[in-house]
């Protein structure tokens, strides 16, 4: 059945228990739980989210509420968070806060709301079909690039909202993409990571008053006729997170605003020859002619990621994988959260080691259920490993992915590590004990078998 974009009234629409922003304990708990847990959370912001549909209340609904239709309920797969603030905005009862219920009833006496007022949803049958929705709107950010400071305020000055600061950052932007310098830099200094140090510096008191900037007839001016080589030191300062001289200069060492006057007096107009031979040294050319410049912090300098099995769990919290399937996800969240092996006495190794064999059979057995093909009682691993492979082998997958999980099915325990013999003795054997980073480095070398299978099981 085709998805529908009906319009459903709140009182008969019902949050998700399982909602990723739920953890495992409210499973199966009444709405009145959910709700509770929403308030409890003061990142969740449902005081202000029900100010903000208030103050709109006359425009229309900008995003459609996600629904799957169960057999038996309306329950909202995404929107959970604006579905509670409708319902808390019509039943103030439903806040055990005496001074929430207040704020409640006041906003509501602004506000025509009722049990059966409606919402524009788009109402799915078909679950995972409604989870694709979600992977839109929360693994991809619903593809949507958010503004930079730049971007807002120019939309502040265009909407008729602009102040000095705003229109300072204006022509600052202005005045930076016109300057003589390679062009990656200067949209590095305008992107995340760098924009905020940099206006923070440059849009200051004293950065007014020492290059003297001013408005003529709406347009952004600045005394200082050497201010465009200035800049070019502060914007090479800025992204090689020190000055010309060799101090270090990021947000921490220009939180004060004797700190950033002292960096701005310290930047000459002839430092820029300097900028530009180090702009020379950092750029390469390849083979056809396309010159690349690098500026930065000295690799050497860089923070040296830490061993892979420093971590505290089997699965580390990089592996994002979205497995729709409750059972499964609950071991593989258990796995990636609960269940320490790490150098603690509250390590569990031997439990982690049991469960990882469980979460490797169970995962092949779903793959070769959702691929029309059912398993005898009487297969084992070795079995069904050669089957799930040569089966995503066939859909295009790069066979390097391949090579480890193809140990565990194929390699004798004396050969590898990753021998399924090893995973078996995890169960049966009365002496045989997992260390830690054994399974640690068992995980890293089968993380990509893992991640190519669930994506391919989400492609359905």
């Amino acid at each position: 059945m085709a998805n529908l974009i009906k319009t459903i009234a709140i009182k008969d629409l019902t949050l998700w228990d399982e909602n990723a922003r739920f953890p495992d304990k409210l499973f199966n708990q009444d709405e009145s739980e959910l709700i509770d847990f929403f308030l409890s959370k003061a990142e969740f912001k449902i005081k202000s989210l029900i100010e903000s549909i208030v103050k709109d209340f006359d425009l229309p609904q900008l995003e459609k509420i996600v629904v799957w239709y169960d057999g038996e309920q309306n329950i909202v797969l995404e929107g959970n968070r604006r579905l509670t603030a409708y319902k808390l905005l019509n039943n103030s009862l439903l806040a055990k806060d005496k001074k929430l219920q207040d704020f409640l009833e006041a906003e509501k006496q602004k506000v025509n709301l009722s049990d059966n007022f409606s919402l524009e949803c788009v109402l799915v049958e078909d679950r995972e079909d409604a989870l694709r929705y979600i992977d839109r709107k929360h693994y991809n950010g619903n593809n949507e690039v958010n503004w930079k400071d730049t971007e807002r305020a120019h939309y502040s000055k265009r909407r008729g909202n602009e102040n000095p600061l705003e229109l300072i950052k204006i022509g600052i932007t202005k005045i930076v993409r016109e300057l003589e310098l390679p062009e990656e830099m200067r949209e590095q200094i305008l992107g995340q990571g760098y924009v905020t140090t940099f206006f923070r510096t440059i849009t200051t008191k004293p950065a007014q008053r020492l290059y003297g900037y001013y408005f003529d007839d709406g347009e952004f001016k600045v005394k200082d006729a050497n201010f465009k080589e200035k800049l070019k030191v502060i914007i090479f300062s800025v992204l090689n997170k020190q000055d010309i001289q060799g101090n270090r200069i990021d947000s921490r060492t220009l939180n004060k605003k004797e700190d950033v006057e002292k960096f701005l007096e310290s930047v000459k107009v002839e430092d820029t020859k300097k900028v530009e031979e180090k702009i020379k040294e950092n750029t390469t050319e390849d083979i056809f002619g396309e010159k690349t410049v690098t500026v930065g912090p000295n690799p050497a300098k860089q923070r040296v990621l830490p061993k892979s099995t420093s971590r505290k769990y089997l699965i580390p919290m990089s592996c994002s994988l979205r497995i729709s399937e409750v059972k499964i996800n609950n071991i593989y969240r258990e796995l990636r959260e609960n269940l320490l092996i790490d150098e603690t006495n509250n390590a569990v190794p031997n439990a982690v080691g049991v469960l990882f064999r469980v979460f490797l059979e169970i995962c092949l057995d779903h793959y070769a259920k959702m691929n029309q093909k059912i398993f005898k009682k009487d297969d084992t691993l070795s079995q069904k490993i050669p089957w799930v492979v040569k089966s995503l082998e066939e859909k295009g997958y790069d066979k390097k992915i391949f090579n480890n999980i193809n140990k565990v099915g194929s390699a004798k325990k004396e050969n590898s590590y990753l021998s399924i013999d090893n995973f078996h003795e995890y169960v049966h054997s009365t002496t045989t004990q997992p260390s830690t980073n054994e399974l640690k480095l068992k995980w890293d070398n089968l993380q990509s078998f893992f991640e190519t299978m669930w994506f391919d099981l989400n492609k359905k």
